[in-house]
Parts: structure tokens; C-alpha cells; sequence
């Protein structure tokens, strides 16, 4: 059985190609690219671990985390930003994100943390 990742990126190309990426590895990737509709995928999918954008057209990453932690707080959870500051990976942290980094991401990088 493949792991679920929960993709949550607006940026259609960035989210093609970490789809891409992450499918080639074997996993089955469930996208959104907003908040809400990042919410419903983890009420119904459950997935097995998130990557999260930081900002999104809805709102913010850190919304969506809580929502996360709420909804299965063992959900393994990497936020990616390509507005990354301390402040903001401060509170990523503080909310429970496993790790923060910057876009445009080291998808090696990214896939080790994800595994």
C-alpha cells in the first residue's frame, strides 16, 4: 500500500513537479491548492504526511497546519515558503510542522524529511 502525501501548493508548476517527484517513489499524492480544499482532503483522505505551502489564496499554511493537528494530531507536517523568515518558521514550529524550508525546495531534501 502506498503512503498518502498531501500536497498543498497554488503554484500549479511547483505542484506538478513535487507530484511528480514524489510519485516516481511510490507514493499517491493528493493535491489542493487552498485551504479549504486542504481541509476536506484530510477530513476524507487521511493522509499519512502533509507538505504544506505557506501562503496560499485562502489564507495561510499555519491555518491549515492547525486544522491539521486538530483533525489527526500525529500528521507528519513540512511547510515550504517561498517568503521564508524566522518569524514564520518560529510559528510553523511552535504549531507543530516537523520542518520548515524554503521554496524552490531540494525535492532530495524534501523526500528524506517526508519519508
Amino acid at each position: 500500500m502506498s503512503k498518502k502525501l498531501l500536497l498543498v501548493e497554488d503554484e500549479e508548476g511547483v505542484r506538478q513537479a513535487i507530484r511528480r517527484f514524489f510519485v516516481k517513489r511510490g507514493f499517491e499524492v493528493l493535491e489542493a491548492d487552498t485551504c479549504v480544499a486542504a481541509e476536506q482532503i484530510i477530513r476524507a483522505e487521511g493522509p499519512d504526511v502533509a507538505v504544506l505551502d505557506y501562503r496560499l489564496p485562502d489564507g495561510d499554511g499555519i491555518g491549515v497546519l492547525r486544522a491539521a493537528r486538530a483533525l489527526d494530531p500525529e500528521l507528519p507536517v513540512v511547510m515550504l515558503t517561498g517568503h521564508g523568515s524566522i518569524d514564520v518558521a518560529v510559528r510553523a514550529v511552535k504549531e507543530g510542522a516537523e520542518q520548515f524550508l524554503t521554496k524552490p525546495a531540494e525535492l532530495p531534501v524534501l523526500s528524506m524529511i517526508v519519508e
